[in-house]
């Protein structure tokens, strides 16, 4: 659980030798969320969802003298007010709770407790110590170490202890190309029955030589089970102003992407599954805003799936959106062709949007539909696909906003399906002179 993190920020609020509190400075949030939703049971009636969520966060600045040091934390609980939405009425965790140093240069970084750590291959919430640092010439290096956090209800496998670091060099504006390694110590099933532990070695390069082009890639590779895990590769072109053209390839190999994932759904081929399976995406998209305040959109995909079950599938879409309000406003339509090799992988879609914002008011909708070219065999009779939201969220006061949406959802193997939720969200700040 959440002891490692909690216990390093009681050592390191006692250690610190703290500024005076007319100096330091706090903020806190919550946001609570009341939904209600319905589904279909099998005995013909609905069940009916009413789940309240409570998020916490906070943060505190300056607080040691003239040392950049921080402290934040973020969490998260559940109460059911009707069925139980997962194991138990109740439920809830720490996702974040942690000191952070940042040098005021801006070359050196470091963290202690509870966070999520994206670095190189390393994208994973850990109750440890990460540091970074970066020389003038632009070389830099990162270490980071600790407990893996799962935070499954302690119903997945969970690693004994995970380490790993990144080395890079960086020229501002110009390239980044780094090589990362991680391993988390574990039982994870490797394949053939065979169990071990999750080391992952990855490469990073992003690269602007001059003009209207950019290049960014990324890789990693398992070393556990001798494949790679994933790869993506994009191209960017921005020959004018208000175009933008992005290009790209990316591959999964799931038996190595998943082989550390704690869910065991991912270890087995299990409803629809299948951990054997290798997918591989080719796209290029546009954004062109041809005329002031008007974006003509599009965009081309291809995607193979290795196992028969998903399959493969064509996409074609274009789209056309209006934007105003200094591109906080907009409203829009889109039209997209999906052609494949399975019933589910061809169909046409129509989509319609909007958000406007009229002074402490802001309203939004978003109208999806999709008509199948065949009847699904398993749901015989409906070819219709359709989702409808709509939302709106007015600022009560500079601390204080009220929101909610609704949504409607028909689908081919889905009946009428009604969701609703509320939002209420509270920021306040304490400083030198008190609340403000």
């Amino acid at each position: 659980m959440w002891t490692f993190a909690l216990l390093s920020a009681c050592i390191g609020l006692l250690a610190l030798p703290l500024r005076p509190a007319e100096a330091a400075e706090a903020t806190f949030s919550s946001t609570t969320y009341l939904r209600s939703y319905q589904r279909d049971v099998a005995s013909g009636g609905k069940d009916r969802f009413l789940p309240v969520y409570e998020y916490l966060s906070g943060d505190a600045t300056q607080l040691s003298g003239d040392l950049p040091l921080a402290f934040h934390f973020a969490g998260w609980g559940r109460l059911d007010l009707e069925n139980e939405t997962g194991s138990g009425r109740t439920g809830g965790d720490f996702d974040a709770a942690y000191f952070d140093y940042r040098h005021p240069e801006g070359n050196a970084e470091a963290k202690l407790g509870r966070f999520f750590l994206v670095e190189g291959v390393a994208a994973d919430t850990i109750d440890g110590v990460f540091v970074k640092g970066r020389t003038a010439p632009g070389f830099g290096a990162a270490l980071f170490a600790g407990k893996p956090v799962e935070q499954g209800g302690g119903i997945y496998k969970t690693g004994r202890a995970l380490y790993g670091g990144r080395a890079f060099y960086a020229a501002s504006g110009f390239a980044e190309l780094g090589a990362s390694f991680l391993q988390e110590s574990g039982d994870f099933p490797k394949g053939d029955g065979a169990t071990g532990n999750r080391t992952l070695a990855g490469a990073d390069l992003w690269l602007r030589p001059g003009g209207p082009i950019e290049f960014n890639g990324q890789a990693s590779y398992n070393l556990s089970t001798k494949g790679f895990a994933n790869q993506r590769y994009t191209v960017r072109l921005v020959p004018g102003a208000g175009m933008d053209v992005l290009a790209g390839y990316e591959s999964y190999d799931y038996r190595n992407l998943f082989q550390g994932a704690l869910n065991p759904a991912f270890h087995t081929t299990v409803a629809g599954f299948d951990n054997n399976d290798n997918v591989r995406v080719a796209f290029v998209t546009l954004d062109w805003e041809f005329v002031k305040g008007l974006v003509l959109e599009g965009g081309l995909k291809n995607v193979r799936h290795d196992a028969a079950d998903p399959g493969t599938g064509n996409r074609g879409e274009a789209g056309l959106r209006w934007i105003w309000n200094d591109k906080k406003d907009s409203v829009g339509a889109s039209a997209a062709v999906m052609t494949g090799d399975r019933p589910e992988n061809e169909y046409s879609e129509y989509r319609i949007y909007g958000m406007w914002s009229p002074a402490d008011l802001r309203l939004a909708f978003d109208l999806l539909t999709q008509r199948y070219k065949e009847v699904f065999a398993d749901a015989p009779g409906r070819k219709d696909a359709v989702q409808a939201v709509a939302s709106a969220g007015y600022q009560l006061r500079p601390d204080l906003k009220l929101s909610g949406d609704v949504t409607y959802t028909k689908s081919p193997r889905l009946n009428n399906d009604y969701a609703g939720m509320l939002k209420v969200a509270y920021n306040f700040g304490i400083g030198a002179g008190g609340l403000k």
